[in-house]
């Protein structure tokens, strides 16, 4: 059973342009955005609405204004995070970047000044929900950036602030705007949901050789960790190409190998097992949970 509508969610969005965006160049690139995202779909549009409905929120179509809101937001975040990590040249605001993030500026701004104007009692709190955990998400990109997190527990932490974090912003705006109070499980199997997610990535990524490899670009993860702390013999050219002893184009000959030895040395398993762990924790938040069971089937399709 679906209880929210993506599409409505897009064509909040594309309201939100069409009325409080007056310059047409602007208007036209924000709109493709807008178009590019929506084929990944509104996964935090859809929580926020999701914990809106969940905490027995009155029923109005203005809550699919704050979804596209936060959305705007998640999207202005991505584009700078591929400009930050050097990594938009696929993607529709690769040409012209000046222009790109002068409309993730409007991006930003337009996110909060639009859920201000809503008639929601709690709309001042939801906005400085969005405000808190978008500057946690922020720090815990900026330690992403520094490439520093040579640890599990420091990755961990890491990927719990930048990535838990924006998940949490939308959990915690749609609770915020059905209720005065949210249950402290709210935020905890969110920030998990944001790790898994990650994970997911991690996991994805080291199957896939290319400009955006991992590895190749001497970035950490948790699998990365693992490997580079193995006691083998065989992998020392990977260290010495992370201290920057050896160039690129050693791993480039040795993929093969390096792809086997994430398999022989346990370490996709033992990120396999990191994810199950921090999935299981984030369902049993969700069972704690006092609401209609209907609403928990519903929230832990989003923990995979």
């Amino acid at each position: 059973m679906s209880i929210v509508k993506p599409e409505v969610i897009k064509k909040s969005l594309y309201d939100m342009v069409n009325v409080h965006i007056t310059q047409d160049e602007l208007k036209t690139k924000l709109l493709s955005f807008i178009d590019f995202q929506s084929e990944k779909g509104f996964p935090f549009g859809e929580l926020l609405i999701l914990h809106y409905k969940m905490f027995n929120g009155e029923e109005t179509e203005e809550i699919y204004t704050v979804a596209a809101a936060v959305e705007m937001l998640i999207l202005s975040f991505d584009i700078l995070d591929d400009f930050e990590d050097d990594d938009f040249q696929d993607q529709p605001w690769s040409a012209k970047s000046n222009l790109a993030l002068n409309a993730t500026t409007a991006l930003l701004f337009l996110s909060a000044s639009v859920i201000r104007k809503t008639s929601f009692k709690n709309a001042g709190k939801a906005i400085a929900i969005l405000q808190e955990y978008a500057l946690r998400s922020i720090h815990g990109q900026h330690q992403d950036l520094l490439n520093r997190c040579r640890s599990e527990e420091d990755y961990v932490q890491m990927t719990m602030e930048k990535s838990g974090s924006l998940v949490a912003l939308a959990c915690l705006v749609g609770t915020a705007l059905a209720t005065d109070s949210a249950p402290s499980e709210v935020e905890t199997y969110a920030g998990y949901i944001g790790l898994v997610g990650q994970i997911n990535n991690d996991l994805a990524d080291i199957e896939i050789w290319g400009e955006k490899n991992d590895l190749l670009n001497k970035k950490f993860s948790l699998p990365i960790i693992y490997l580079l702390n193995c006691n083998d013999a065989q992998l020392g050219f990977v260290r010495d190409y992370y201290e920057n002893e050896v160039d690129k184009d050693v791993i480039l000959t040795q993929q093969k190998l390096i792809s086997e030895k994430f398999v022989q040395t346990g370490a996709v398993t033992y990120t396999e097992v990191m994810r199950k762990v921090y999935q299981n924790k984030a369902i049993a938040a969700v069972k704690q949970l006092q609401v209609d069971s209907l609403y928990k089937d519903l929230l832990l399709k989003y923990i995979h």
